[in-house]
């Protein structure tokens, strides 16, 4: 459970991967940019609904406070119906397709992939913004353009940020869409607070009386420690 539990029961989602950029105006008020290389970490923004119930939302709250700002967790956006399709696998390649693909080498943005499936050469095999997990290292990468099935025997996708995986990945398998994970831990990590309403009765005993409300939304941030 803990932050997979708030993002199940969620009502919102921001998400931001805009790159680290520098911008200086001169004096004649020309602009120049200037980029930083970074892991290019995703980062979401997660509501949670303001009318949740005290005695329907006390696990959350434990998992809240035992986390803290303090403990990465590896989440995923299937379980939740409301936000199984913001990554939903756009290719033609069936699960037991995508499972044979193989990497044969992924240097800088440049991931190869090989042991395709045998498809129509004119069809999505990744569509742009398709999330690509390599292996069991939840750090998914998303592809920039549509990649085509090709007539070759791999292809080449350009990725979103470059590999930033300190491990050979050489013949480890994919996972796709909303099948991927993300290492991710809350660096703001909202208080609550509980509003009188809400009264809820068990055989005649009052059992809550009350409604949540968070502080601010939850901030999950991409986590790397697990890849030092």
């Amino acid at each position: 459970m803990s932050i997979q539990s708030i993002i199940n029961k969620c009502n919102g989602i921001d998400i931001n991967r805009r790159k680290l950029v520098g911008i200086q105006y001169t004096r004649n008020e020309l602009s120049r940019t200037s980029l930083t290389p970074t892991f290019n970490p995703w980062r979401f923004n997660i509501a949670l609904p303001n009318s949740m119930k005290y005695n329907e939302a006390r696990a959350i709250m434990e998992d809240a406070d035992r986390l803290d700002r303090i403990y990465p967790e590896v989440i995923g956006f299937n379980d939740n119906p409301s936000m199984n399709w913001i990554f939903r696998y756009q290719g033609i390649a069936t699960a037991a397709q995508l499972a044979g693909i193989r990497v044969q080498s992924f240097i800088g943005n440049q991931l190869i992939l090989t042991n395709l499936p045998a498809i129509n050469s004119g069809r999505i095999l990744f569509g742009s913004n398709d999330l690509i997990q390599i292996g069991s290292f939840t750090h998914p990468f998303t592809s920039t353009t549509d990649v085509l099935r090709g007539t070759g025997s791999t292809v080449t996708i350009t990725t979103n940020r470059p590999n930033i995986i300190p491990a050979t990945v050489v013949n480890l398998g994919i996972t796709v869409g909303a099948s991927c994970k993300f290492t991710v831990f809350c660096p703001n990590m909202p208080t609550y607070k509980l509003i009188p309403g809400g009264a809820v009765f068990s055989n005649g005993t009052l059992i809550n009386n009350a409604y949540l409300e968070w502080s601010d939304m939850f901030s999950l941030y991409e986590y790397f420690g697990d890849l030092e």
